[in-house]
């Protein structure tokens, strides 16, 4: 039985409340991510934490992380010893040796991984945005101890040429430690993970494992992650973990009216629930300042305890009003709480949950705090503005799929077929969580037809192929 309990004491230490302050001033200070992990972003300035738009950035960590590896910075001059040491090089010929290792692995200090068992070892950019990102990443596509053995087993077995082989050798030899754990950012959507893995594994023992193509793949499922998240996140204790919303896409080069799916049932339908991202943090972080220790609880969560267990739907609600009263007391220089209504139907948990988002969410709104709120829901937006979505001007922002994202996601989804059939292919496109509406797929199947990949020479007559793009 869960004995879930406000814990005052705890809520205190977490939001460093301070007493002695005025009573109508903030005397709390706004954290997140200490007992409820939610996102990977910070509510400053792009100047403490970047917003990270490209996810080059991100997959070394990603790959460090996965394998629990800790790895010293690859040096230029040892690196180059450790590897003469080994060979047999005649005395005139290192220097052009050391140079040609210089041009082929190194950017003025840095080693630079362009190849899978590199990857853990380059250079750390000092950027927290980026390791954040890909701990949270790691986290919420649920990547575990197999996953490990499979990407050692793909480093293992990928054709390197002789100079690489030779390079990975000698770091492999002088690796450190393993990381220790933190705690887990929480996963508010679960069929994510089943998705991703298939292509990461597809992807690794194929050999598709180019910075580029990694990079797709993480910048794929993190806007799939995180866009459902969003729109989970604002339908409280009644969002559901594995029933994605249809968010529809145009093709970059065709033209787009107003009425299309794309621009109703796209951006539109994300946008407004980006917004709320800090709220919910901040929310859930509430939440959980209980005594049950190492559990984190979700809305949902809460909502599925309350629904098998009725009885505790009262008790549960009124801890969740000591939580509000507690965080509201702390807030003295918004002086409108009284006036924010109560939602009605629902169980009584549900009501109070979504009262103390709403408390948080308007002194946000209407105090000079716009700013932090701000701060941190643009880490994920203009991630989206740079990598899915496009300006058409009098339609609006739209998701938006370039000839790259065709061509990647055409590989992905045939994996190592020789061909799909072309209504399979939008269904493979769908599970990735990418909706194409009638006119879209007229220009998809022209576009194929232009690149010479449908094949007409089937055996249903009419049934139209698309062949597997090398």
């Amino acid at each position: 039985m869960m004995e879930y309990q406000f814990d005052y004491a705890t809520f205190c230490k977490t939001f460093n409340v301070k007493d002695d302050k005025a009573i109508d001033s903030l005397r709390l200070t706004h954290t997140q991510d200490i007992n409820f992990k939610l996102f990977p972003y910070k509510a400053s300035g792009k100047a403490q934490a970047p917003i990270i738009t490209e996810l080059e950035e991100v997959v070394s960590d990603f790959f460090r992380k996965s394998l629990k590896l800790e790895t010293e910075p690859v040096k230029y001059e040892s690196l180059c010893n450790d590897i003469i040491a080994e060979m047999d090089i005649a005395d005139e010929d290192i220097e052009i040796f050391k140079e040609m290792i210089h041009s082929l692995f190194f950017e003025g200090d840095d080693f630079v991984a362009k190849n899978l068992g590199l990857y853990p070892y380059q250079t750390k950019v000092n950027n927290k945005s980026a390791d954040r990102l890909a701990g949270f990443l790691l986290d919420v596509f649920g990547l575990n101890g197999n996953d490990c053995n499979i990407i050692e087993e793909a480093m293992k077995n990928h054709p390197y040429n002789v100079v690489e082989k030779v390079v990975v050798d000698a770091i492999q030899a002088s690796k450190t430690g393993t990381a220790g754990n933190s705690k887990s950012y929480f996963p508010i959507i679960l069929d994510v993970q089943e998705k991703f893995k298939k292509d990461f594994h597809f992807m690794l023992n194929t050999g598709m494992t180019s910075l580029d193509d990694l990079s797709n793949l993480l910048a794929v499922y993190y806007f799939y992650y995180m866009s459902q998240a969003c729109v989970t996140l604002d339908n409280f204790g009644s969002g559901r973990r594995n029933s994605p919303v249809q968010l529809y896409y145009a093709l970059d080069w065709e033209k787009v009216s107003k009425n299309r799916k794309c621009c109703l049932e796209g951006w539109e339908r994300i946008q407004l629930s980006a917004n709320h991202m800090f709220s919910h943090a901040l929310t859930l972080e509430i939440l959980n300042q209980h005594m049950l220790s190492d559990v984190m609880l979700d809305y949902i969560s809460l909502q599925e305890y309350v629904t098998e267990h009725p009885d505790q739907d009262e008790v549960i609600a009124s801890e969740i009003e000591k939580a509000e009263k507690a965080y509201t007391s702390c807030v003295g220089d918004y002086k409108k709480f009284e006036q924010i209504p109560y939602a009605s139907g629902g169980t009584k948990t549900d009501i109070a949950i979504r009262h103390l988002y709403k408390c948080v969410e308007e002194q946000f709104l209407n105090t000079d705090r716009k700013r932090a709120n701000q701060f941190y829901n643009e880490k994920f937006t203009e991630f989206c503005k740079t990598r899915w979505v496009k300006n058409r001007r009098k339609s609006g922002l739209v998701l938006n799929l370039t000839e790259r994202d065709i061509i990647f996601l055409t590989k992905i989804s045939i994996k190592d077929k020789d061909k799909i059939r072309l209504i399979d292919l939008y269904k493979e496109y769908e599970y990735r969580g990418i909706f194409l509406d009638n006119t879209s797929k007229e220009y998809l199947q022209e576009f194929f037809t232009k690149l010479n990949l449908i094949d007409k020479k089937s055996d249903s007559g009419d049934a139209q192929y698309v062949k597997r793009i090398l």
